[in-house]
């Protein structure tokens, strides 16, 4: 287990949710979920998080989530951490993705708390998740997506669970997150939501776990790097330029502009499997201006993202 005194240091920085691409038939496709872990790692990342809801662990087989981490495992090693995301319905399934998970080496677990169940269930889930696989456990909080706001002193049970060394904090309740640390010395948090990072981590966010990584790695490795040394300025312009490209996802669909993007840049053809529906081409046409111009306030710091036409993309994803 993470000795508690060098956990900050071991889980910070920029890591990508790696989106899990299929086939085009809602198949995991290990040839482009390799092609883009090798492009974030080449981009500078500290690390990945694997098959939360950007990887639509979810919707995928567990054979497949399975597969995903022994890639991830693979391409990971030396190179950064490695959090897979073994969230289930079902303890077994989840314990399962565990063990396999500590077979693989990774560095830590994460899971978001199964829907509809009480403090004490979830207590015995993340406590069955520590014993199946023996590494740092993080819960996942994100009650916009479970459907169950918690509590201060819900929240820090779950923290106390024998094993847990932190959480993926995707809320906007920065005072909620702060007292959580303060309470628990030690801890780490990361910020889930990447229109907040910044604010997340000037409240003590250690880093973030992130959808937008995979499109704009640089642009948020600009906001760690500046806020680490102190420089908020030049971090706000940074996290000022991000908010507006998340504004457009959150405007027009984050899942249909992210598949959009890796498309453009040539490493990922299919990001999200049904019911997702990719954009069409008129709407592609009508949104491009103005699509551009935000991607082009990014490009000083993104610009090696842009590939050329058929570079590494093949027409299976």
């Amino acid at each position: 287990m993470t000795n508690p005194g060098n956990r900050v240091e071991r889980f910070r920085g920029i890591i990508p949710a790696v989106v899990s691409p299929h086939d085009g038939q809602d198949n995991f496709s290990v040839e482009a979920f390799a092609r883009q872990i090798a492009f974030l790692y080449e981009q500078g990342v500290h690390g990945v998080y694997t098959c939360g809801g950007t990887g639509e662990g979810y919707c995928m087989r567990l054979e497949e989530r399975k597969n995903a981490l022994e890639v991830a495992a693979e391409l990971s090693k030396s190179r950064g951490v490695l959090i897979d995301h073994v969230g289930a319905q079902c303890t077994r399934d989840a314990a399962e993705l565990a063990e396999h998970a500590a077979r693989w080496r990774a560095d830590a677990i994460a899971s978001l708390p199964p829907r509809g169940r009480t403090q004490k269930e979830l207590l015995a889930y993340y406590s069955a998740l520590s014993q199946a696989s023996g590494l740092p456990v993080f819960v996942y909080y994100m009650p916009a997506i479970t459907g169950k706001s918690m509590g201060y002193d819900e929240l820090l049970e779950l923290l106390d669970v024998d094993g847990v060394v932190g959480m993926k904090f995707t809320d906007s309740n920065l005072f909620l997150m702060r007292r959580l640390l303060d309470a628990r010395p030690g801890i780490v948090i990361f910020s889930g939501f990447d229109e907040m990072l910044l604010p997340a981590m000037q409240y003590g966010a250690t880093g973030g776990i992130g959808t937008w990584y995979n499109v704009v790695p640089r642009a948020f490795l600009a906001i760690f790097e500046a806020a680490s040394r102190g420089d908020y300025k030049t971090a706000w312009e940074w996290q000022r330029r991000v908010i507006k490209l998340t504004e457009f996802g959150w405007g027009y669909g984050i899942e249909g502009t992210v598949e959009l993007l890796l498309r453009q840049q040539g490493r990922v053809l299919h990001a999200f499997r049904r019911p997702c529906v990719p954009f069409d081409a008129a709407f592609i046409a009508e949104t491009a201006s103005t699509l551009s111009q935000i991607l082009t306030e990014l490009e000083s710091t993104d610009r090696t993202n842009r590939h050329p036409p058929g570079s590494c993309i093949d027409k299976v994803g």
